[in-house]
């Protein structure tokens, strides 16, 4: 087995697929990447724990066909101190000794076999939509701070994808038991049935890491019962997918509201990051607002001390006191893209709903927290 391609491109390739190896594990093939070189001269790399697998296809010069699996930790770090330059790498597939030359350093690591990695899973589904790297990246970035981040319901450590055909759009739904965003983006094309899946928060943190910046290019997501996979450039990604019944979050939004208050989100935003500052983390403080007519004052008092302030707001019709945890606003605040947005509020039990002001492509909803008179 052998190839030549320079250090950069061999840099980035290790780089991604790496993110679906294992740190540790009793299997060593998982701490590994697999290098597959075909006839045609296509090198691929993979990597795969079982949960999450990440190929990258690059093409190369001078190549041999065969196959190595080189640990994952130790071929990056070579890789990464190589300086700017062509790089060769080449494995006798009987020794399973390998050779990477690059500039005038010569390494030699011992491979395994390729017999030890398990089979990749494979997507071949015919039900899929497409999005851009932009608008998935969005959906993905508005909704995932509001997962669970506890293994009490597993389904809800995800993120719901979920097809709205007649408006043209999908919508990202994630939940936990004190908050909920949902975004809605367009697709570019659907194929097949695309039906509701719920998505490991860990692939789709690793996929924003990894998609580049773009408005245009596109991204294809398949899935099966249990996989769903995600292709775009010369990547291709497959999770597991979550199983179980996702809550009925449409049932927690509240169909009307006493009064609505337009604020401004960054002047919102720092006033509860200033109120954070006399929080306890212990002890749960919460931020009282009291919505008064056309201004918003914002205090708190914990055993570190006390805060008092106001914002200015648009004009609404009634007065209301309500509490929350600061941690839950600021991160829905803290999604927010507009520069103003609504605030709807029924009661002081009743959940916070925070949605744009023209709109309907996101909402975002906090519980409120019971306060002392």
């Amino acid at each position: 087995m052998k190839f030549c391609c320079e250090r950069a491109i061999l840099n980035e390739a290790i780089g991604i697929v790496q993110k679906a190896a294992s740190a540790k594990s009793t299997i060593p093939a998982l701490e590994g990447i697999l290098i597959e070189i075909s006839e045609s001269g296509t090198v691929r790399f993979s990597a795969y724990d079982q949960n999450i697998s990440i190929s990258y296809e690059i093409e190369a010069e001078d190549t041999e066909k065969g196959t190595i699996i080189l640990n994952s930790r130790l071929f990056g770090e070579i890789i990464r101190k190589l300086p700017a330059c062509e790089v060769t790498v080449e494995a006798d597939n009987k020794t399973l000794l390998t050779t990477i030359n690059g500039g005038n350093s010569n390494f030699t690591i011992t491979g395994m076999s390729d017999e030890n990695f398990p089979e990749l899973p494979d997507v071949l589904s015919e039900n899929g939509i497409t999005l851009t790297y932009s608008d998935f990246k969005t959906m993905v970035r508005q909704t995932i701070f509001a997962v669970s981040i506890t293994d009490l319901k597993p389904i809800l450590t995800g993120v719901l994808f979920e097809l709205n055909p007649e408006e043209g759009t999908i919508s990202a739904v994630a939940v936990d038991n004190f908050r909920l965003a949902i975004r809605k983006v367009p697709f570019v094309q659907v194929q097949g049935e695309f039906n509701k899946v719920v998505i490991p928060s860990r692939a789709l943190n690793e996929l924003l890491k990894i998609l580049p910046d773009s408005e245009e290019d596109t991204i294809e997501i398949r899935h099966s019962k249990n996989f769903v996979s995600f292709r775009f450039g010369s990547v291709w990604m497959v999770s597991r997918l979550l199983e179980g019944e996702f809550l009925d979050y449409k049932a927690a939004i509240p169909k009307n509201f006493k009064f609505q208050v337009k604020v401004n989100v960054r002047a919102f935003e720092q006033v509860i990051e200033r109120a954070s500052l006399m929080a306890n983390a212990s002890i749960i403080s919460p931020i009282r607002c009291c919505f008064d007519f056309d201004h918003i004052d914002i205090s708190t008092a914990s055993n570190i001390g006390k805060f008092e302030d106001s914002i200015e707001c648009e004009e609404f019709s009634d007065k209301m006191v309500i509490g929350f945890n600061y941690k839950y606003m600021l991160a829905a605040l803290a999604a927010c893209d507009d520069e103003e947005i609504m605030i709807e509020l029924q009661s002081n039990l009743a959940p916070i709903i925070l949605r744009p002001m023209e709109k309907d492509d996101y909402l975002f909803l906090v519980l409120p927290l019971r306060m002392k008179e």
